[in-house]
């Protein structure tokens, strides 16, 4: 054990300066993300062995049971939902850590690791109840025991390789680029000139079961009527409307509505304007999007560090590294589809690619030291730069005042309503979770939905709304009188009640 620590004493400081960084987050106390609410809420229907209903609240259980095992331990809800956010984020040093050792040296794993525990955008996350940093451990972990057997030739590593894979694909159905990643790069690695002459007859059964092994998984999915719950199913229906051209219908739509906003212009007949080039370089701008997110996850001062990185000497490791740049440039294919079908994505659905990255960064920083060991003004002055900025930037956020408008209203609707007699409509998830009624979540909706069904609907006498603070003063209901108000510096949070006449 004391040579263990010894061994690994530089990764568990900045493993414990990360767990301090994130306990400082959950610590200042910051409301949850509104996809909580339906996390949670499944979570208690699983808990409570009513499995059924808690698919209706999300259809994917591996993480809401997850949530509830955690709840066993820890009572308060939202506590447990940030231990499996914060243990995760944690636990992913680990595997980058050995990743980049792999892939590159001892420094540049060091390096690598103690930037990923300061990166803001992982940290800031920590408050949040979200399947993405468990995603993100057994993505790595399933990566970095890929590499160990493209590099050692280790044939039981397999079982562990789709074991996580399966992990990754329960938590998000994105785990699928993974054995895709193994697929593709079987052929490459395994049949290079140097191994081809050493491979025996098990190591062909083995690559020969390696497809079989993943149709075999996906039948048996198929078979058992679960491809629903891993959202395999969204996989083949993406796959038929790629096909069929239909998955660009959106798309197509979108399009048409910007030609006809451009028809409305003076200027419409003008070529190359705005709109027209927007909507002939839309994918292009899309990507340029995706990629300004990832140079914000790894944050714009690691840029310094990745063009120190082309001075490093190549190993001959070098063939692995294609491996990790498929899978990040495939995290990255995805969420560029996703932008032509849904027209958006988000930052945490780019985490794998900005992940996969760092251990070039990390390598930059290696080269940084090798060079600069003379020069230590410079050196310090690129260490503040690449670590110091996001260290500067993850601290200064936590420090902010949060809002817990959100939190405070929640917490007086319980004391308002303690036995949960009152029927209540919400626009907001998160109002419901804080107040002990996470069942709710599935009635939230928008403000004009929720004035045509106070009018239809005589059960509902308690309006739970968060809106604007300039809306706010105009949001009213026909019969309805408002009974509580919580400003915050943005939003308000205001509670209306069904007069008794209206309710008659």
């Amino acid at each position: 054990m004391r040579s263990f620590l010894l061994r690994h004493r530089s990764l568990l400081f900045i493993m414990l300066l990360s767990t301090l960084l994130k306990l400082l987050f959950v610590w200042q106390g910051e409301v949850v993300n509104p996809d909580s609410a339906t996390y949670i809420a499944a979570a208690q229907k699983h808990a409570a062995g009513l499995y059924g209903e808690a698919l209706h609240f999300y259809r994917m259980p591996f993480y809401p049971l997850l949530l509830a095992a955690v709840h066993f331990v820890i009572p308060n809800w939202i506590y447990a939902g940030q231990v499996l956010t914060v243990v995760p984020l944690v636990l992913c040093l680990w595997p980058l850590y050995l990743l980049t050792q792999r892939l590159f040296d001892e420094r540049a794993a060091i390096a690598t690791a103690a930037l990923f525990a300061v990166l803001p955008s992982f940290n800031i996350s920590s408050t949040a109840i979200k399947r993405d940093p468990l995603f993100l451990l057994f993505s790595l972990s399933a990566l970095f025991v890929l590499i160990v057997i493209f590099q050692n030739r280790r044939m039981l590593w397999w079982a562990w390789f789709f074991l996580l894979s399966v992990f990754s694909v329960l938590t998000r159905i994105e785990g699928i680029l993974l054995p895709i990643a193994a697929l593709v790069f079987v052929p490459f690695l395994w049949f290079s000139a140097d191994r081809r002459a050493h491979l025996s007859r098990r190591d062909w059964l083995v690559i020969c079961l390696i497809p079989l092994s993943v149709l075999s998984l996906l039948g048996v999915v198929n078979v058992l009527g679960i491809a629903s719950f891993l959202r395999i199913d969204d996989v083949f229906r993406w796959g038929k409307e790629l096909l069929s051209r239909d998955f660009f219908s959106t798309y197509q739509a979108l399009m048409d509505a910007l030609e006809a906003l451009q028809d409305s212009y003076p200027s419409a007949d003008l070529h190359n304007n705005l709109i027209e080039t927007t909507r002939h370089y839309a994918p292009l701008i899309y990507l340029i999007g995706l990629l300004e997110m990832l140079v914000k996850m790894i944050f714009p001062t690691s840029l310094i560090a990745l063009w120190r990185q082309r001075r490093a000497t190549e190993k001959p490791q070098v063939r692995e590294r294609w491996v990790v740049l498929f899978v990040a440039a495939a995290v990255v294919a995805v969420n560029l589809l996703f932008c032509l079908k849904r027209d958006f994505t988000t930052e945490r659905y780019l985490w794998l690619a900005g992940v996969c990255l760092l251990p070039w960064v990390g390598q930059g920083m290696a080269v940084c030291w090798q060079r600069y060991q003379a020069r230590m003004v410079v050196l310090i002055g690129t260490g503040l730069l690449v670590v110091g900025s996001p260290l500067a930037k993850t601290v200064s956020v936590a420090a902010q005042t949060q809002d817990r408008t959100v939190a405070l209203a929640g917490e007086w609707l319980q004391e308002y309503d303690p036995a949960g007699t009152l029927f209540v409509m919400y626009n907001d998830r998160r109002l419901p979770l804080y107040a002990n009624r996470a069942e709710d979540v599935t009635q939230v909706r928008e403000l004009d939905w929720l004035r045509s069904q106070v009018v239809a609907d005589p059960r509902i006498s308690f309006l739970a709304l968060y809106v604007s603070n300039d809306k706010h003063e105009n949001c009213t209901f026909p019969g309805f009188d408002v009974v509580k108000t919580f400003e915050g510096r943005r939003k308000t949070a205001l509670f209306l009640q069904r007069r008794l006449e209206s309710a008659q």
